[in-house]
């Protein structure tokens, strides 16, 4: 039991922060309506794999992918935060650009960004069924 509290106190308390930023584009860029349901789960997604991110990296021996990010595989959160928040700037720029011009179009990236990000969930959670455990 403590255990587990020690693990709800220490990733969940980060975990649903990152939520609650990757949701922020869906609110401050998603205009239209049209773009508003798209932005939603591109958003959702986005925090799954930063929190299936994390948890791999916490817990398993994992490396980050992303060339961008690997300089931050020692520090699991500042790697979450600082994806997260590029995120949060990639939806918001896709909406305002994109969006304004055509929204269909932004629409269809928003649902491959959250189908490729639902991959990526996929892909971690393998990931860990393969490495050792920390």
């Amino acid at each position: 039991p403590l255990n587990m509290l020690q693990w709800s106190l220490a990733t969940g308390r980060p975990v649903a922060a990152l939520f609650l930023v990757c949701l922020l584009p869906a609110v401050a860029s998603a205009q239209d309506d049209r773009l508003r349901i798209p932005t939603i789960a591109a958003s959702a997604a986005a925090a799954a794999d930063w929190a299936s991110t994390y948890h791999a990296l916490k817990y398993y021996k994992v490396r980050e992918a992303n060339p961008i990010l690997r300089p931050l595989d020692g520090s699991p959160l500042s790697l979450i935060t600082v994806g997260g928040l590029m995120d949060v700037g990639a939806f918001s720029v896709w909406n305002v650009t994109v969006g304004r011009k055509n929204e269909r179009v932004a629409a269809a990236g928003l649902w491959a960004m959250t189908a490729f990000r639902a991959f990526l969930v996929i892909h971690n959670i393998r990931n860990e069924r393969r490495s050792e455990r920390r």
